[in-house]
């Protein structure tokens, strides 16, 4: 069962997530444009504009200036996956690290898209602190054939 908030954002699981990811390798996009925005309680807003050619960044942009690609790999859309599976990993281990207090939690929500299973929203809140981020696939554009 998926609660959604009034963000339009579905509380993630694991299974939720790992449901998205195969969507994502099957649908073998593996050259696309896209932006992301990412800002959080504890994070400056950003925005990152990526290019990935046959699964590489080859171009990475922060607030209009030039990343090097070798250092953005975490920015693909597989690099995001990878990101939220840590955050996940990390709430069900040690929570701590993630900045959650004894006692509190962490929430995760997030939309994907129904078709290629590429994340949309993602939202991570944390009970009892100011700890939250939020990452959002502004635009995205795929880049020849799927899979080429």
């Amino acid at each position: 069962m998926f609660l959604t908030s009034c963000s339009g954002l579905s509380t993630l699981t694991s299974h939720d997530l790992s449901v998205a990811r195969d969507k994502w390798t099957a649908s073998r996009l593996t050259s696309y444009t896209m932006v992301v925005r990412m800002e959080g309680d504890r994070v400056e807003r950003s925005d990152y504009e990526v290019h990935v050619d046959k699964g590489i960044v080859t171009d990475l942009k922060r607030n209009g200036k030039d990343v090097s690609p070798a250092q953005g790999q975490g920015y693909s859309m597989d690099g995001l996956f990878g990101i939220i599976e840590e955050e996940l990993a990390l709430a069900a281990k040690d929570p701590t690290k993630l900045g959650v207090p004894e006692g509190y939690t962490a929430y995760f929500m997030a939309a994907f898209d129904s078709t290629t299973g590429r994340l949309m929203k993602y939202r991570r809140s944390v009970g009892g602190a100011s700890n939250s981020i939020d990452i959002v696939v502004q635009s995205f554009e795929p880049q020849g054939k799927p899979g080429a």
